[in-house]
Formats: structure tokens, C-alpha cells, sequence
């Protein structure tokens, strides 16, 4: 991985700048192009990206791993990724008032309900992803509001598995999720899979997005 002892050349940002906006998908899965700069060149700050040989929670293997709780454990990136979400959320009106805002409940995905929630001064409830099998016995920590429509919204997805299932929980209980916000699409899968259960999926970068920025860097650095 590059070293990054020294801050990229001007000329490095503007030829990555370039050619995100070149690369860049249909301009409604985008937040505005200055916020994708910004967070794109975090991740490298960040160093949240490497090449080499991985094994991912799913139990593929990738030679390009991205370590986003580097980002999310980070008020700079938590406060980029929130007010993206929220952009997008207002473009595109994927939260009505007193729709739910939920998030599954592992590592990344609460951070990034918390900030979100906080951005927009709404509450959230979090998917624990089992019933507990003790005090009230629930599945969902937090209060839903009247409103039966909810957004989930998460760090990354792969295949879908873990959004899959908070959708089809919170189906099961009578609500209603058209839409899944995340952070970065691993283009494995995940997008064409909620796609199948009715769920479009909004994702601020993908997978593709973060290598090009990676390659571009190592070639300016």
C-alpha cells in the first residue's frame, strides 16, 4: 500500500477528481460530486484500502480490502458519511416524517445509525438480529414511530445476507422497506439481491470507485 507520509500533490486530487467524475454511475445513486471527492480521498487517509490477498467474512477472497471501520470509528468520516446520507435521504425522499430509521447491529452499521440520526435529529432502532432470549425478548432495541415505512441503512454491503434479513424481519412485523442506504457497494451481489425482494439499494461509493482512487493515488504519489 502507498506510503502516506505526504499529503497528495493538487495536481494528484484533480486527476482522481477527474476521473471519479468520468467513472461515476447514474447521478441518482451519487451524492454531489465535492462530498464523493472528499470521502473517497478519506478512505485513503484514513488507510482503510490495500491490495493483496483477503479473506472476507463471506469466506471468498479478494485482492482489494476495504477496512471501513477506519472511517467509522472517525468523527471527520462519520460526519462526511451523515451528511451524504442526509442529502441523498432529502434528494430522493426516502424518509418521510415519522418514517423508522434502522440499522442492523453490528460493529459498522450502529455508528453510522448514530450519526445519522443525529445529523437529521431523528431517533433510529437497531436490527439485533435475533429475539433476545431474556428481559422483553426483542428483536428491535429502540421505539418504532406509527409511521409503518423504514429505511435501513448500513456501512457496506457484499452479497446483501445481513440487510436481507433485517428487511425480511421488519417485514414480518408489518412494516414497510423500500430502500437501503449504505455506504459502499462491494458490487458482489447484494445490489441485484434486495433488488429481488423489492428493495432499491443507494450507495454514496462503490467498490470500483475505491480501487480507481487507490490506483490514481499510487500513480501521484
Amino acid at each position: 500500500m502507498p506510503s502516506l507520509g505526504l499529503a497528495p500533490s493538487e495536481d494528484a486530487l484533480a486527476n482522481l477528481k477527474r476521473s471519479m467524475d468520468d467513472a461515476s454511475p447514474a447521478k441518482e445513486e451519487t451524492v454531489v460530486t465535492g462530498w464523493k471527492d472528499k470521502l473517497l480521498q478519506f478512505y485513503i487517509d484514513r488507510e482503510a484500502l490495500a491490495f493483496g490477498n483477503f479473506t472476507l467474512a463471506s469466506g471468498k477472497t479478494s485482492d482489494f480490502y476495504i477496512d471501513s471501520r477506519t472511517v467509522t470509528t472517525h468523527p471527520q468520516g462519520l460526519r462526511l458519511i451523515a451528511q451524504a446520507f442526509a442529502q441523498i435521504i432529502e434528494n430522493q425522499d426516502l424518509l418521510p416524517p415519522d418514517a423508522n430509521l434502522i440499522t442492523p447491529g453490528g460493529v459498522s452499521g450502529i455508528p453510522i445509525g448514530t450519526a445519522l440520526a443525529l445529523e437529521l435529529d431523528i431517533p433510529f432502532v437497531i436490527d439485533r438480529g435475533a429475539q433476545k432470549a431474556h428481559g422483553l425478548g426483542k428483536r428491535f432495541e429502540g421505539k418504532f414511530s406509527t409511521n409503518n415505512r423504514c429505511l435501513v441503512v448500513d456501512d457496506l454491503v457484499t452479497a446483501g445476507g445481513t440487510i436481507l434479513k433485517t428487511v425480511q424481519a421488519l417485514r414480518d412485523e408489518g412494516y414497510t422497506v423500500s430502500d437501503a442506504l449504505v455506504v459502499v457497494d462491494r458490487e458482489e451481489g447484494g445490489r441485484e439481491e434486495l433488488a429481488k425482494l423489492g428493495v432499491k439499494l443507494h450507495a454514496l461509493v462503490t467498490k470500483a470507485d475505491l480501487r480507481r482512487a487507490l490506483e490514481r493515488y499510487g500513480e501521484n504519489a
